[in-house]
């Protein structure tokens, strides 16, 4: 058995009791200082409550369709918390968003269940996911209990790292960081750090979470132009839609992804730092202006942690970003015939598999004019046959990123298991038939759809 197996069994372990071990000191802090601290226990319940989950995914079949919907789930779970904290946030920025809520959650009555909800809320899809992870490493190992029982030394040497340290760890220093705004910005940057469920390869969430920000800004401007039907506006000219077509490039999708990403954080740290301190009711103006130094101190104090959220967000986003489409598979593509009427793509020959899980490109040349095809297979097993252009983008064609294709000209990640769906940057779907040779597509098929990308509906140009 390969001790690479094992090393990435007992990270996974390690990891999750890790990110469990800092939720709890910080959270156990935060609750000291308000003094909440019996609620703690309910935190507990909720990850035992959350346990639930990983029990009943080892009695399920790995399938791409269990796999897609954990990843939803944690994807979602970090889109509640980070949700709730920018909501926490604008209310701590000095708008009433809670109203009299805020006091209803100040009793226990309705704090303990709430907390106990969110705690599994938060970790059932992590746990759920790196439940399927083992099972996959176990599958392909002779002995699948040694990846179990890595696994769990990984959570017993975090947890006992953390019971070792208890002593040492200043509760009342690390809670007057924290508000209650602040508690779940941490939390879902924790998830965001280390919510990813592919062991080494996949530690953090920052690229999934980068790719859906940075496509529904590119489909929330396509949407844009075709309300109001900009695309067929027979007065615009070349030049305008070149303009038009910075709007769907990588550059603006990816600052507008940032800019929703950090608005509302970016927002609390202006309130804080400049924001107006409320005149305290003294005797004198000495102890007046003591008062007004110990609540900026104090409303400085818990910045520092929102403070850090941006930066650290900056750094990992632009990283992220750094990644040049260079590093994208982009198949030379094939040549191919017209017969007949008909293309017919093999399956199968001596040099490719178009069942493999690659992405494969296909050129037909007709009457002087080159047209691609792109072939991969989905996830179900399917082959997804369509152009290697979509309806907004100038027809550069895509390439292949782990489960994604990519639009080469936008750089918009499109799921591999949504192609066959027109609209948006999905490559345009063909119709063909398959049988247990080749892919026939009608050559009128082709013709059409390339004419649709040829005309310039719904892309840069209009002749």
């Amino acid at each position: 058995m390969s001790s690479s197996v094992i090393y990435e069994a007992f990270w996974v372990g390690l990891k999750e009791a890790l990110k469990a071990g800092l939720v709890w000191i910080v959270l156990f802090s935060f609750l000291q200082v308000i003094d909440r601290k019996k609620l703690s226990g309910f935190f507990l319940y909720g990850i035992l409550l959350a346990l639930i989950c990983p029990l009943y995914v080892f009695t399920l079949p790995v399938t791409p369709q269990l796999k897609e919907l954990i990843s939803r789930s944690i994807d979602t779970s970090f889109a509640l918390f980070f949700i709730l904290s920018a909501f926490l946030l604008a209310h701590g920025s000095g708008m009433n968003l809670l109203g009299a809520i805020e006091r209803a959650f100040g009793k226990t009555v309705i704090a303990a269940p709430v907390l106990l909800l969110l705690s599994a809320l938060y970790f059932a899809p992590d746990f759920a996911g790196n439940s399927v992870f083992l099972m996959e490493l176990a599958e392909v190992k002779e002995s699948p209990a040694a990846v179990y029982i890595s696994a769990t030394a990984g959570i017993v040497f975090g947890l006992a790292a953390f019971y070792a340290a208890r002593k040492k760890i200043r509760v009342d220093f690390i809670g007057s960081f924290f508000g209650l705004p602040q508690l779940f910005l941490f939390i879902a940057m924790i998830k965001l750090l280390g919510g990813g469920i592919k062991g080494f390869s996949g530690i953090s969430l920052i690229p999934s979470v980068q790719t859906g920000f940075m496509k529904f800004f590119h489909d929330f401007v396509h949407q844009v132009f075709v309300i109001l039907m900009v695309p067929d506006h027979p007065l615009l000219k070349t030049t305008a839609w070149n303009f038009i077509g910075i709007l769907f490039g990588p550059n603006f999708s990816s600052v507008a992804a940032l800019a929703a990403l950090l608005a509302i954080p970016m927002l609390f740290l202006s309130h804080s730092f400049l924001g107006p301190v409320p005149e305290p009711e003294a005797e004198t103006p000495a102890d007046r202006r003591k008062i007004k130094g110990l609540f900026m101190s104090d409303r400085k104090r818990k910045a520092v942690s929102v403070l850090l959220f941006v930066i650290f967000i900056v750094v990992a986003w632009f990283s992220e970003s750094g990644e040049n489409i260079s590093k994208l598979y982009i198949p030379k593509p094939r040549p191919v015939v017209e017969d007949k009427g008909t293309v017919m793509i093999p399956l199968k020959d001596p040099t490719m598999d178009v069942r493999d899980g690659a992405l494969y490109k296909f050129s037909l040349s007709y009457r002087g004019e080159e047209m691609r095809i792109l072939v991969i297979k989905k996830d179900d097993g399917k082959l997804s046959v369509c152009l290697d252009a979509c309806e907004i983008c100038p027809p550069r064609g895509y390439g292949q990123k782990q489960g994604f294709v990519v639009c080469i000209y936008c750089n918009t990640p499109i799921p591999v298991a949504t192609l066959g769906q027109p609209g948006g940057c999905n490559p345009i779907p063909l119709h063909v038939l398959i049988d247990d040779n080749f892919i026939r597509i009608d050559v009128s098929e082709i013709l059409q759809k390339w004419d649709y990308v040829k005309s310039g509906k719904g892309k840069e140009s209009v002749k």
